[in-house]
């Protein structure tokens, strides 16, 4: 049992540094965010985040574990597998409750003497008993409205008034440009309070951990007028990538796009790919302004460390907890094995590092984030851990971390028993199974080679039996280990 594991080990946790040599940590989160940044070649302008890119080092293959909000943060505070610990929702409502002993990351920092403090979205929600209130310094909130213009308002209550029984069921518009100082959304007000909360933990002895998770560009797209207006919207257009790998089973591919359809403007009996070009316009329009809106946010925070003093001593994460399909697939949203859903933005800055090379190719994992931090900081690992430092490649981008980087996502099916997607991402391939749960019989697979097809709208499977069958072998010995402690 992993429990009695935990809290023994919990107990014997030693610092290998005293606390006057640890780093502090800068630990930013981000909703819903795919490598749609500058430093990874895209049209998004993001000049601070690009700044930190060229400062530290940005992993170019970094991959959630599952492409939800709260099965991927519990995931990666935990350094637990959805696999293991079946919190695989959305919400993981009543996580701790299941899983009391686990030591998480902040609760690793803040047993090691540092001064631990959050506010924002860093696990799934920004209040209450999900954040794991407990185990911080601090926890910090702000309140701001969703919506700043008359007209999203009006269309809030417009959508509660039709709504079957005068419930609630829809929310407001998808996008909102609204000419409004930056601090009007909580956001721009997280980024205002960060950034004094840093300069005031600069000033004390102890080593700070300061987590701050922001919530754009998770929908709805809304951000002040001045992001919007950084870009051209006849200058989007709807990716090449509509389609889907013949043989990937629609259950799992999330045509219906339905966190998009909860909102007021979005159409509700018309499928995602027979959109008007002008709502995918808009859509993508809102989704970069989102972005630089995020940048803006994060440039505030990364000067405030530098006017602090202390960025020569503080490591500086910036992680997004999966991506987004942007009218890949002829959909939106996340809630797939896609590529596109699992590979995520991560950037490390360390002290010290990052003369020569900025950029690494390593196949890496947000579960191996706790046991990165750990080393970078001079703590002991909990022995639960399931990831794995990634130091080395830190040290020496050229090297290696993993031969593939694993995820999961669970389906039902109509009239069958539901499935758990398992996928793998080779340096070439990916290559995904949907097994039946509770048997893992094997229900469908797909492979791909994203060397030839990086939008991923081919199935190579059949031309390359021996190899997909030296893959799923490698998958089931990974998902078999998983599970296991």
């Amino acid at each position: 049992m992993l429990k009695p594991i935990i809290s023994m080990m919990f107990f014997l946790l030693a610092t290998f540094l005293p606390a006057s040599e640890r780093p502090n940590v800068l630990f930013i989160a981000v909703d819903d965010l795919r490598p749609e940044l500058g430093s990874y070649g895209t049209k998004a302008k993001t000049p601070n985040i690009d700044a930190l890119a060229n400062s530290g080092l940005q992993f170019n293959r970094a991959y959630c574990n599952q492409a939800v909000c709260g099965a991927s943060r519990v995931s990666l505070m935990t350094g637990l597998y959805p696999e293991f610990t079946g919190e695989r929702t959305y919400h993981v409502t009543d996580w701790r409750k299941r899983w009391e002993d686990v030591v998480t990351l902040n609760q690793h920092f803040l047993a090691n003497d540092y001064n631990v403090v959050g506010l924002g979205k860093i696990y799934h929600g920004t209040g209450g008993p999900g954040v794991d209130p407990q185990n911080w310094s601090e926890w910090l909130r702000v309140t701001a409205t969703q919506y700043a213009s008359p007209e999203s308002r009006k269309q809030i209550r417009v959508s509660r008034s039709s709504a079957p029984g005068g419930r609630d069921r829809r929310r407001g518009p998808a996008t909102e440009s609204a000419d409004v100082p930056n601090d009007t959304y909580a956001d721009g007000k997280r980024a205002v309070l960060g950034a004094e909360k840093l300069a005031e933990l600069a000033k004390n002895e102890k080593p700070f951990f300061l987590a701050v998770g922001f919530t754009k560009p998770h929908l709805p797209f809304v951000a002040p007028k001045r992001f919007w207006d950084l870009y051209d919207r006849d200058d989007f257009s709807m990716p090449s990538n509509l389609g889907v790998p013949p043989g990937y089973p629609s259950y799992a591919s999330n045509v219906n796009a339905g966190e998009l359809r909860s909102y007021s403007d979005i159409p509700e009996r018309i499928s995602p790919s027979a959109f008007p070009a002008s709502l995918n316009k808009r859509l993508i329009h809102g989704y970069y302004a989102c972005v630089s809106y995020l940048d803006h946010n994060i440039g505030l925070l990364l000067n405030a460390l530098a006017e602090s003093g202390k960025a020569d001593n503080t490591i500086v994460v910036f992680w997004a907890d999966h991506g987004w399909k942007l009218g890949d697939h002829s959909s939106w949203c996340k809630h797939t094995n896609f590529e596109c859903d699992t590979r995520v933005p991560l950037i490390i800055r360390v002290p010290g590092k990052h003369k020569d090379q900025h950029q690494t190719d390593a196949l890496v994992e947000l579960v191996d984030l706790f046991p990165t931090l750990c080393e970078l900081s001079g703590l002991s690992m909990p022995a639960h851990l399931q990831g794995k430092s990634f130091v080395p490649t830190i040290n020496n981008p050229k090297l290696s971390h993993r031969a593939f980087a694993y995820s999961s996502y669970p389906h039902g099916r109509r009239g069958a028993k539901p499935v758990v997607g398992h996928s793998i991402r080779t340096d070439r391939f990916r290559y995904t199974e949907w097994w039946e749960r509770g048997s893992d019989l094997i229900v469908d697979s797909v492979l791909t080679d994203l060397a030839v097809d990086p939008g991923e709208i081919t199935n190579v499977l059949n031309d390359n039996k021996d190899f997909a069958k030296q893959l799923s072998q490698r998958l089931r010995k990974r998902v078999t280990s998983v599970r296991k402690n």
